[in-house]
């Protein structure tokens, strides 16, 4: 079975932007305990197989130690998912459009971190 998860993760790995700036730093869920930065995380908020005739959410998250290459990052991440639409890895996506992204001050360890939630239309 074609799973979107990943899907999404080739999309972001295809793109020169994203893959120039995290390379293969791009994780579901969360990012490993002894992750380098920048890097990516992604998750599907709510259960993506189980639609009822509405699209799934997506968060990507943008995560670096500077905050201008957080910024920089989430950029790419948007230029590379926003309106991308065609079969990837057997997923049939429709559309995936930009919701909200919004900035989080640094936590404890100092690392900048901007959520970044998506609407992804598609079919397997």
């Amino acid at each position: 079975m074609a799973l979107i998860d990943e899907a999404i993760r080739s999309i972001l790995l295809a793109d020169p932007a994203v893959y120039g700036l995290v390379g293969t730093r791009i994780f579901p869920l969360e990012l490993p305990l002894e992750c380098t930065f920048p890097a990516i995380s992604y998750l599907f908020p709510s259960d993506p197989y189980k639609r009822v005739a509405r699209p799934a959410r997506l968060q990507v998250d943008c995560w670096a130690e500077d905050v201008m290459e957080c910024k920089n990052l989430k950029l790419a991440v948007e230029n590379a998912l926003n309106g991308y639409a065609g079969i990837v890895n057997g997923v049939n996506i429709e559309g995936i459009f930009p919701i909200s992204p919004y900035d989080l001050a640094p936590d404890e360890t100092g690392i900048f971190h901007i959520p970044y939630d998506f609407k992804v239309i598609y079919r397997t």
